[in-house]
């Protein structure tokens, strides 16, 4: 019987090297100086829990995956639609670029922000819907996309800290469960798929589950992207 299971993080990789890389350590370029030997350690297990996709399969599944971005959306109209073609905010840009894989359920995405002495981490998918649903705490997407008011973290995101009154809050949302780690402080939990999305820096086990990435704007300072994959099966 073929496994159907989507692996939506294989759309990612833009070839099954890159994809073998993914399973690389720091460690491994240093020591073994080729990416050749590292990819061979790669095939054979030894980097991981589960054995990788030979070269036909990451194929299959990569297609499969794709196949399953199909757009889904129905009677949503996205807040990008707000945006000016002219607005080349990179945080903007960001946020229109995640809509659709957000609201099709493909990928949730927790953004931390910084503004002035207040910083916090925000469901990105449960701020949307809850825009969307006009609730009671929600944030003004649509002026945010026109330009003339700015997302801030609130008392009521993942977590708000501000450093004026030394205030210190989490809450859990939609999407995730605030847990914390001994070793790696605060990490959130998918609700979904239950897997561990860590907002550390530095490399763990769990860092497979999210890509982090980060945009400087102008208006948002740098804000940082947390993605992760929802793993479901067709």
């Amino acid at each position: 019987m073929v496994d159907e299971t989507v692996d939506l993080r294989l759309v990612y990789f833009k070839n099954y090297e890159d994809y073998l890389d993914s399973f690389t350590t720091k460690k491994d370029a240093m020591y073994l100086g080729n990416k050749k030997i590292a990819r061979s350690i790669v095939k054979l297990g030894y980097r991981s829990t589960e054995l990788p996709y030979e070269e036909r399969e990451f194929a299959r599944r990569t297609n499969l995956a794709k196949q399953s971005l199909r757009p889904k959306i129905m009677g949503i109209q996205p807040f990008s639609r707000f945006m000016s073609p002219d607005n080349t905010d990179p945080v903007l840009l960001q946020f229109k670029h995640r809509e659709s894989q957000i609201f099709n359920k493909v990928l949730s995405t927790i953004v931390f922000i910084s503004c002035e002495l207040i910083s916090g981490y925000i469901d990105l998918g449960m701020s949307w819907h809850n825009a969307i649903r006009n609730s009671f705490k929600h944030t003004d997407w649509k002026g945010i996309f026109e330009g003339h008011a700015k997302l801030k973290p609130r008392s009521y995101h993942l977590s708000y800290r501000n450093n004026r009154n030394n205030e210190v809050l989490f809450n859990d949302s939609d999407n995730f469960k605030v847990m914390h780690d001994d070793v790696l402080g605060m990490i959130f939990m998918h609700k979904g798929d239950h897997k561990l999305i860590p907002v550390a820096g530095a490399w763990n086990k769990f860092s497979r589950n999210v890509n982090r990435s980060m945009a400087d704007s102008p208006i948002y300072g740098t804000v940082v992207f947390y993605d992760h994959v929802v793993r479901k099966k067709v």
